[in-house]
């Protein structure tokens, strides 16, 4: 019963976020550790929750808990399982059961009422932490709780390219001549077209003549309703006769296989498909949720318990989606073949996790394993693309630390000149590029006069430092461009301090100038700025600065800043340039331009293009003053660190507002 009311309390014991499934779950669980007694609740949800828009399904033994506390509500079981016009099987001891989503409402709402609970209709914009304690924001009051059960999905998961959907659409028809087998559950009838997916009929039959008609889609794209309809309504003429259509039923589950991202907050805990309790392969969630709000609510009090997947069976459910994402057409033969293999009762235990790995193995062996193999080398892939850079770059200075034929010089021979320029036109300068895609400077993302206007204009303050107080203007630089490369760096590690990020770039820029003695104050002459004294041990002190940051990432298993910061350490084999040069186009401009792809949903070949006119201008402003002019290479070298710092400090301050913009 919803209780409609104009004023809410500032403070409950307990709030949910959302009343879905889950909620009703934790509730019925709560109640009966009479964790309900004498506590104020509140559940915020903008539905009413009366229809009957959902169905749960989940298989158990009579003699598990679980039958045992939704008995009353059961309304169907089935003992044996069907797949295609296959021959039935048997899943004794177990049994798969139905519960109408009004009947779990309702069994609710009995709890809503004895307990006397406030269910406010109305949506929780967010969830603010203040002090250690949670303040839930509904229609702009903020309402402090002791406990949040949230299953709304504030945070994002991480990005993962092989998340497919479970959309469906059923039909609750009445046969008027034929009838159902009604003991039988047909789990997956893939006789349907697949539609560049992979595509089954599900049946859950009520009775005789009764029956749960649905069309399941396996896919990226969701499940086109009147394409679906169709669909049906031929496969029931064909199977099944003449039917009359009671009601419909929709909705789309996720099928993701990423961590689900936890909050840090100990009296915060995500439920349902926020808290990570939809199994990624199948959708099956009902069990998953029953077995986390029993650990919520163990020993007769609340714990702050996180859904937790085991990683062998994770795995094997980031295979199947690498497959039905890449290869959606393999989905059929391999769901058919399974089932042709091992017993209806075996698979059940599979998805309940409850296998060993010595029957799994046995198991996979029976599929077309070359497609799991492929899976597994696209999986290996995906997992570890992102130190492919960093790999490479250890690998470089590893070999080439022994050209040591212009060491301590801040000249560079063909083949470095050649990997610099190579990543200077294909990413370094591209990435600098794109700053009128970040809309920052005007609203508009193309480029115009004003545009530019307003970035040469950004650009000839740090000119004329450099011209007048060079050692300011290579302070400014350095301060800015700390800033800039650890705000890149700590948003892609998903570290929220400036602070430290500013410390970071700091110590990884002093470690390469430190660990560079020699060729620093040369520049620094070129630069007509006094050369740094002689310092005892700079090596040391570089190390000494780093280090504690190799600590940290280990401490906060950041691998890829582990990675990094060993580049760093090892960037003493090879000269200053290409050390320097080496971080900044293949680790800092590459991510730039990853998190520009990630936000502006572009091609790569679309960023380019459009990147191509500031390249152009780049290129062009590079062959006057470093090739036209005629000046010597020690004036160029002077010359290309003042161009450098010109053309960052607008790129950087745009960046900036990017990250804050685009990055919350």
């Amino acid at each position: 019963m919803y209780i409609e009311i104009k004023k809410i309390n500032n403070h409950y014991d307990i709030i949910f976020s959302g009343w879905g499934a889950s909620t009703c779950i934790l509730l019925k669980q709560m109640n009966k550790n009479n964790l309900l007694e004498n506590k104020s609740v509140l559940i915020v949800e903008p539905e009413y929750k009366f229809e009957n828009d959902k169905t749960f399904c989940f298989w158990a033994e009579e003699s598990d808990q679980i039958y045992i506390d939704y008995n009353s509500i059961i309304s169907n079981k089935w003992e044996e399982i069907q797949i295609n016009d296959f021959k039935k099987q048997s899943i004794s001891p177990l049994k798969y059961f139905h519960i109408s989503s009004s009947d779990l409402y309702k069994s609710t709402r009995d709890i809503i009422k004895k307990n006397n609970i406030i269910v406010l209709n109305e949506k929780v914009k967010k969830v603010n932490v203040e002090n250690n304690i949670l303040k839930v924001n509904v229609n702009n009051q903020n309402i402090s709780c002791d406990w949040l059960f949230n299953c709304i999905p504030f945070f994002k998961n991480k990005n993962d390219e092989f998340n497919i959907s479970q959309s469906f659409i059923g039909f609750k028809v009445r046969l008027k001549e034929n009838s159902f087998s009604s003991k039988v559950y047909r789990m997956m009838d893939f006789r349907v077209s697949q539609n560049n997916a992979t595509q089954f009929i599900y049946i859950l039959p009520y009775n005789d003549n009764e029956a749960l008609v649905e069309l399941t889609r396996f896919g990226k794209l969701k499940i086109d309703e009147n394409e679906s309809e169709i669909e049906l309504n031929q496969f029931i003429n064909t199977h099944f006769g003449d039917f009359e259509l009671i009601e419909k039923e929709r909705g789309v589950i996720p099928m993701d296989s990423s961590i689900v991202q936890q909050n840090k907050i100990k009296n915060w805990v995500n439920i349902g498909t926020s808290g990570g309790s939809v199994k990624p392969s199948t959708g099956y969630a009902f069990k998953n949720m029953y077995d986390h709000a029993v650990k919520i609510c163990k020993n007769g009090r609340l714990n702050n318990f996180r859904f937790k997947r085991k990683s062998r069976f994770l795995f094997y459910d980031q295979l199947l989606l690498i497959i039905l994402t890449l290869w959606p057409n393999r989905g059929k033969p391999i769901f058919e073949k399974l089932f042709q293999t091992r017993s209806s009762y075996f698979v059940l235990n599979f998805l309940d996790e409850k296998t060993t790995f010595k029957d799994e193995i046995r198991m996979f062996l029976n599929l077309p394993i070359g497609i799991f193999l492929k899976a597994v080398f696209v999986w290996i892939y995906s997992r570890f693309k992102h130190f492919l850079f960093p790999f490479f770059m250890i690998l470089y200075v590893l070999i080439f630390q022994d050209n040591q034929s212009i060491y301590n010089s801040v000249l560079l021979n063909d083949f470095e000149v050649f990997i610099l320029g190579f990543g200077l036109l294909t990413i370094g300068i591209p990435h600098g590029a794109l700053d009128h895609l970040t809309e920052t400077i005007l609203p508009s993302n193309t480029i115009s006069i004003k545009f530019i206007f307003i970035y040469l204009i950004l650009m000839v303050p740090i000119f004329l430092l450099w011209l007048w107080y060079p050692l300011l203007g290579l302070i400014f630089f350095l301060i800015y461009s700390c800033w800039h490369f650890g705000q890149t760096d700590f948003k892609n590690w998903k570290i929220e301090n400036n602070l430290l990020s500013f410390l970071w770039a700091l110590s990884l820029l002093f470690y390469m100038f430190l660990t560079h003695y020699n060729e620093f104050n040369d520049i620094l002459k070129l630069l007509n700025i006094s050369s740094i004294p002689i310092i005892k041990y700079p090596n040391i002190i570089a190390l000494i600065l780093v280090l504690p940051f190799l600590f940290y990432s280990v401490y906060l298993r950041k691998w890829n800043w582990l990675f990094c910061i060993i580049f760093v350490l090892l960037s003493a084999l090879v000269n200053l340039t290409m050390a320097f040069g080496l971080y900044f186009i293949f680790h800092h401009s590459r991510m730039g331009w990853l998190n520009l792809k990630q936000k502006l949903k572009i091609s790569h070949f679309k960023m380019f293009w459009k990147a191509l006119p500031f390249n152009v201008g780049a290129l062009l402003l590079f062959w006057i003053f470093f090739v036209e002019m005629n000046n010597s290479i020690s004036e160029n070298i002077a010359y290309f660190f003042m161009f450098l710092s010109c053309i960052s400090f607008p790129h950087i301050i745009c960046m900036t507002m990017f990250y804050n913009k685009k990055f919350k």
